[in-house]
């Protein structure tokens, strides 16, 4: 008996891994850096996205849908400390929703992000906002089920948001522009 107890509960705790997804993933890159890359926070122009972030991903039809966001994510600090920068981009944001910043992986601790996010069944069915490290985006997203890995995030790119939608058993991808802020890409 106690034996059939315990395969009842690892395939409960399996199906519940698997079936626990959430609605819908929005990947940003942090907001503009300095012209100094010694200086590990935003540049004013980065505090003024990040501030403008607030509406964008809270009252756009594109983000609505699944309520407003459950969980914001962005890499724990490293010795180098650019990432920095994500957390700064998401704490007006935090502040807006009254969620605490979640940084419990590295910038290329990715696939352990995505594994995360996709199995946690606090998040099934919800918006999850991820503010990374352009660099590792395409293979984050990948990550997270898209297929093909999107093609690199240009490092002079600040103003995208990739929205990942979940429908039946694929991860759809969305590249959306922000049109934040003066010289935005509208497309």
């Amino acid at each position: 008996m106690k034996y059939c107890r315990l395969i009842l509960l690892l395939f409960l705790i399996a199906a519940e891994t698997v079936w626990a997804r959430p609605a819908q993933v929005i990947l940003l890159r942090h907001a503009e850096k300095p012209p100094d890359e010694s200086n590990v926070h935003l540049s004013e122009r980065g505090e003024s996205r990040a501030r403008a972030l607030v509406a964008f991903l809270t009252t756009k039809p594109a983000f609505a849908t699944n309520g407003l966001p459950a969980a914001l994510l962005a890499p724990n600090f490293t010795r180098r400390g650019h990432s920095r920068r994500p957390y700064e981009t998401l704490a007006p944001l935090a502040e807006h929703l009254r969620l605490s910043i979640q940084t419990p992986y590295g910038p290329s601790d990715y696939a352990a992000l995505a594994k995360h996010v996709l199995s946690d069944p606090d998040l099934d069915g919800k918006t999850v906002v991820v503010c990374w490290i352009h660099d590792y985006l395409p293979a984050l997203a990948k990550a997270l089920g898209v297929k093909p890995e999107p093609a690199r995030w240009k490092g002079s790119v600040y103003d995208r948001v990739w929205s990942i939608t979940y429908t039946e058993h694929r991860a759809v991808l969305a590249n959306l522009p922000q049109n934040l802020l003066p010289g935005d890409s509208t497309e």
